[in-house]
């Protein structure tokens, strides 16, 4: 952000009211030849001489650009122009973290419709203000589960749930607060239901699963719902909001909570973060949903006004009793993902996810040993040649081909998007036809 240095003048009302002679004197305590001298008028260059050294400076820098397929959780897609000219407004900008913005109607107003958003994109109930992203949203809903079901000591963990999500979650849920027991998949990639069917009993408070999971395939999310009712257990679906253009909604497959990170609308990759996580769940649970919760009211005149609701939930407030400590929400992030959202509309994000879907489908279907479950925009594909050797050949034609996973050791993850062109799609079958 911008940044206006002090005057002279406002420099010597400052001093005066320290009671000091010279800003020198503030710096008493630093060695004196740790300080540099006040630059003058004339010293150094002009800002248009800077400009040009450090554009010459920059044309030495050289690296490797690639095509990048990777994801698992974190995707190149189109961020529209007008996100970051919203979010560079100062009203939003300049909250001092990314999470924690000031309560004025205007930052009220867009987490609200933030919430409602993500409301529609899930067929869900309630949503909150956002968590830090989608690996602390999964954990804060296991939590969540644990509470509503007080006298229940155990969750089940679907293998094909995202490696990192798992490792946050068993963070979060230490062995004297639940055991958790790992569901095992079938050979197309999904989870298996008949070694879930076994592992469910009366003390099992949820079942968390991602679809798409890990490898890109899509949970058949209505039959694990129907199995967790017969016993009473929650279902917390960890998703793609992207994927629910095209893809049946939590809601309407009987999930209790819906998590996941809205990263895939109009936050760019950012070397990893920061991003958002979102949370929904139904009506009856909105009580135990951790994080902030923006409220739509009148006020004593009767126009529409905006403002924190179920207060207690606070940290703030709760202190060691709040529902999460995590933080209260990702404020500039989540407004992003509004934007973009708002920006596609309800028909957009069905085109831009089915997009999504036809060129991964296109760059599944040229290649061999893929699984057979449904995927969205990530499947996984599995080499003869050592992988090591697979990705140093992808490499060297200036492709990153994907991401590996723990459950192939011979596979890798690749994701695809609308930034990939037919002739990109083309060139990763021309290159991977090599050593397939």
């Amino acid at each position: 952000m911008d940044f206006v240095s002090n005057k002279q003048t406002q420099i010597d009302e400052m001093l005066k009211v320290l009671g000091r002679e010279d800003l020198l004197e503030l710096y008493e305590a630093v060695s004196k030849d740790l300080i540099l001298p006040s630059p003058k008028i004339n010293d150094g260059i002009s800002e248009l001489e800077g400009i040009a050294l450090m554009e010459a400076l920059s044309k030495k820098n050289t690296f490797p650009s690639f095509k990048s397929y990777l994801g698992s959780g974190a995707y190149e897609h189109y961020v529209p122009a007008l996100v970051g000219s919203t979010i560079s407004k100062p009203e939003f900008l300049t909250s001092y973290t990314p999470y924690q913005p000031e309560g004025s109607q205007g930052m009220l107003q867009a987490i609200f419709e933030y919430q409602s958003a993500i409301c529609a994109l899930t067929d869900m109930d309630a949503a909150n203000a956002s968590v830090w992203d989608g690996a602390t949203a999964t954990s804060e809903a296991a939590l969540m589960a644990l509470r509503i079901h007080k006298n229940r000591s155990k969750l089940l963990m679907f293998e094909t749930l995202n490696p990192r999500y798992q490792a946050t979650v068993r963070q979060y849920v230490d062995k004297n607060i639940a055991d958790i027991k790992t569901v095992a998949a079938q050979a197309n990639g999904q989870g298996d239901l008949e070694a879930l069917k076994k592992a469910l009993s009366d003390h099992v408070a949820a079942i968390i699963v991602q679809s798409p999971n890990a490898l890109g395939v899509v949970e058949d999310m209505e039959a694990i719902s129907k199995l967790a009712k017969e016993k009473g257990a929650l279902v917390i679906q960890n998703g793609n909001p992207l994927a629910f253009g095209i893809y049946q909604t939590p809601g309407e497959c009987g999930v209790d909570i819906a998590v996941g990170d809205t990263q895939p609308f109009g936050i760019p990759l950012n070397f990893g973060g920061p991003y958002a996580g979102y949370m929904a769940t139904k009506q009856e649970y909105v009580r135990q949903l951790p994080g902030r919760i923006a409220g739509e009211t009148l006020d004593t005149k009767q126009r529409r006004a905006y403002t924190l609701a179920l207060q207690a939930r606070e940290q703030h407030i709760r202190r060691e009793k709040a529902l999460s400590n995590i933080c209260t929400n990702q404020a500039l992030m989540a407004l992003s993902s509004l934007v973009a959202i708002l920006w596609y509309g309800k028909e957009g994000v069905k085109e831009l996810a089915l997009t999504n879907f036809q060129r991964a489908s296109y760059l599944k279907k040229g290649l061999k040993n893929t699984l057979e479950g449904p995927i969205f925009n990530e499947f996984l594909v599995r080499f003869k040649t050592p992988l090591p050797e697979v990705l140093a050949h992808f490499r060297k034609h200036g492709i990153e081909p994907g991401c590996p996973t723990p459950l192939f050791k011979d596979g890798l993850v690749v994701a695809v998007t609308e930034m990939k062109t037919k002739s990109d799609l083309d060139r990763y079958l021309e290159v991977a036809r090599e050593c397939i």
